[in-house]
């Protein structure tokens, strides 16, 4: 952090509606600076929560993410963020103040930001995770539940808390194409999400049988390789 080497990526999600990118989950890498080397967010972010730091790289994150994204939208851009949030989040009092100073600040649309919490951290403290998300969405954002179905009470939780998108777990993505318990699966799980007013993502799209089976389920977004790596620049508008 002291040396500045922490890098925004954005990954490109596919809208299955107009076949439109306008929306991107932005993630964060660590470069070396002699070797050029990345390091992806797996191999640090665990040791940053059990050092204390992981709440000053979401802070970096939100900081530099909504910084970007105002850019864009002065150039006209309708592009959106989906910026993951850490489960140390949840309970601080923290994020509310610093995310209303970052809109003001740099004058951003909130409608276009979008936060992603995981199913884990979201149920581990319900009570919690419900008051930090709808005092976020007061503010014009929205929320996305990441990882979704890993949980045994999944269904439940979709109910429970005010979030607006569903993001399937990629454990139940990445062999749809020849997995006919995960076909089962997740089409239950768009058909519930439908039923209860929530979008939905899959991640883990890795070719295009996966994303013609998604698109025949009604999936609202898909995201993975097949619809585009992680990419450090992103153009005004993408069609």
């Amino acid at each position: 952090m002291e040396n500045h080497l922490f890098v925004l990526y954005f990954q490109p999600i596919l809208n299955l509606s107009n076949h439109e990118i306008q929306h991107y989950e932005v993630l964060i890498i660590m470069r070396d600076p002699k070797t050029n080397e990345v390091t992806l967010p797996g191999k640090f972010i665990e040791i940053a929560e059990e050092v204390g730091l992981i709440q000053s790289i979401d802070h970096y994150v939100l900081h530099h993410s909504i910084k970007k994204l105002a850019e864009l939208q002065k150039q006209g851009s309708k592009i959106k963020f989906a910026i993951n949030l850490s489960g140390a989040v949840v309970d601080t009092p923290v994020l509310l103040p610093y995310l209303k100073k970052l809109i003001k600040r740099f004058d951003v649309d909130p409608t276009a930001l979008i936060f992603e919490v995981t199913e884990t951290v979201a149920v581990s403290n319900l009570y919690q995770a419900k008051l930090m998300m709808t005092a976020i969405k007061a503010l014009g954002c929205r929320f996305s539940l990441d990882d979704f179905g890993v949980g045994f009470a999944s269904f439940n939780y979709m109910r429970e808390l005010p979030i607006d998108i569903i993001k399937i777990d990629g454990i139940f993505i990445k062999n749809l194409d020849i997995n006919a318990d995960d076909q089962l699966f997740v089409k239950a799980l768009i058909d519930v999400a439908k039923g209860l007013g929530r979008k939905t993502i899959a991640e883990f799209v890795e070719n295009e049988a996966i994303l013609n089976i998604l698109q025949e389920y009604g999936v609202d977004f898909a995201q993975g390789f097949y619809i585009g790596k992680p990419q450090q620049n992103l153009p005004v508008e993408t069609h």
